[in-house]
């Protein structure tokens, strides 16, 4: 028992708190990888701006936007894993159809509240 409360507190405090980034909106988060296609990140920035944006003007619930946030960052995840070994015109067309599928949303819930 007392071993694994020893390695569940080794585990916590060998966390990196530099590699934490601290939302506006005052949560802790881990920073999505950059982006390996400059359309692709320069896409996910602009999504991350509207989602942003959103929040401040209120046209997004804290719940929408976190949920927004969540699929820009497992974009950027899935991107660098494909990036690995190269991408494929499949995998490029893949991210580039969810970049703009999460911009659609995005803009749709944005436009949906006054």
């Amino acid at each position: 028992m007392r071993i694994a409360l020893l390695a569940a507190a080794v585990a916590l405090t060998a966390l990196p708190a530099a590699a934490q980034i601290r939302d506006p909106s005052g949560g802790v988060r881990w920073p999505a990888p950059s982006p390996a296609l400059p359309g692709v990140a320069r896409e996910l920035g602009q999504a991350d701006r509207s989602i942003r944006d959103g929040r401040e003007s209120g046209q997004l619930s804290r719940r929408e936007a976190r949920a927004l946030r969540r699929e820009s960052r497992q974009i950027a995840v899935l991107e660098e894993r494909f990036a690995r070994g190269g991408l494929s015109e499949s995998e490029r067309a893949e991210l580039e159809t969810r970049v703009r599928a999460l911009r659609s949303v995005t803009g749709a819930k944005r436009a949906s509240k006054p």
